[in-house]
């Protein structure tokens, strides 16, 4: 048993003893040395955590698995966005036939962040420490750890999808839509995961109209990153799929990439750094707050 899953099972008997809202505003004060008012939500982060924890759409569990979102993205006109799929989602180690697999690919898990697992050649894996790792993501229960309950409902399954070139160079463009209406850019660069594990990656902020807003503060491997990055070409269509996207929820965070001046859908996230966001500064948190309806 480790670490996280002893914390997960003290956060969820705190939160039978003494409530929800006091085992998040621990976690939120232990975790990130940072101040949740769920009483009266005013900042970014108490009105998203309010909503995680007590006014969370039914929808967002289904489009939080990573399996059933690509039905949910396709339902609304944006198949052609989608990475192709290589292999179906299996709950089992046991269920993936390699030999049926193209040279390269990659495994993600449904149901967790940080559970990716890149084959660049299938010749050269290790088989063993691959399905080690996998094993190691079936076994995770994601969500109890974060207090983040609409992960709770997804079950554990492997997937694979096509290997995209320069994939680890790709700059990521996290879109925060409040009330169905995009807002602003988190635009992630420089990052390298290597099999789940978090690695330095550089964040910046834009506006819809691509100004940079000077208000990342950073926060351990997630550090203050450029101004001058430049604007996607397809910038009005990152916002036009956003817009579509996020119609249904008081908040989701689209995350898209630019390849070859194509959109490609990433995910949808709820609950972005635990509904902390610890890398803006208190001020842009404060600020954001003001703009979100709940």
């Amino acid at each position: 048993m480790n670490i996280k899953t002893i914390y997960g099972g003290f956060l969820t008997l705190m939160s039978k003893l003494m409530g929800i809202d006091n085992a998040k505003k621990f976690d939120t004060w232990l975790r990130f040395h940072r101040k949740l008012n769920l009483k009266n939500p005013t900042t970014l982060a108490d009105k998203v955590s309010y909503i995680e924890l007590h006014d969370q759409s039914p929808l967002a569990a289904k489009c939080t698995d990573k399996a059933e979102v690509r039905k949910f993205v396709a339902e609304h006109g944006f198949e052609e966005i989608l990475v192709p799929l290589i292999m179906e989602p299996v709950s089992s180690v046991e269920q993936i036939d390699f030999d049926k697999l193209p040279d390269t690919f990659v495994f993600k898990a449904t149901h967790g962040c940080r559970m990716n697992y890149v084959v660049k050649d299938k010749n050269k894996i290790d088989k063993v420490d691959c399905k080690r790792v996998i094993n190691k993501w079936l076994k995770t229960t994601y969500g109890t750890y974060s207090l983040e309950p609409h992960y709770l409902s997804i079950p554990p399954r492997v997937y694979a999808e096509k290997y995209i070139e320069d994939m680890e160079g790709l700059i990521d463009y996290k879109l925060h839509c409040f009330n169905g209406e995009p807002k602003f850019f988190m635009v992630c660069t420089g990052r390298n995961d290597k099999a789940g594990q978090s690695m330095e990656v550089f964040f910046s902020l834009f506006d819809t109209e691509w100004n940079f807003i000077d208000e990342i503060v950073g926060y351990k491997n997630e550090k203050k990153g450029p101004s001058d990055i430049p604007k996607p070409k397809t910038l009005d269509k990152m916002i036009h799929i956003a817009k579509e996207l996020s119609k249904d929820f008081k908040f989701v965070r689209v995350d898209m990439y630019e390849v070859e001046e194509k959109v490609l859908f990433g995910e949808l996230t709820f609950s972005p750094a635990c509904c902390v966001f610890p890398y803006f500064s208190k001020q842009f948190v404060a600020q954001m707050g003001e703009l979100l309806k709940i």
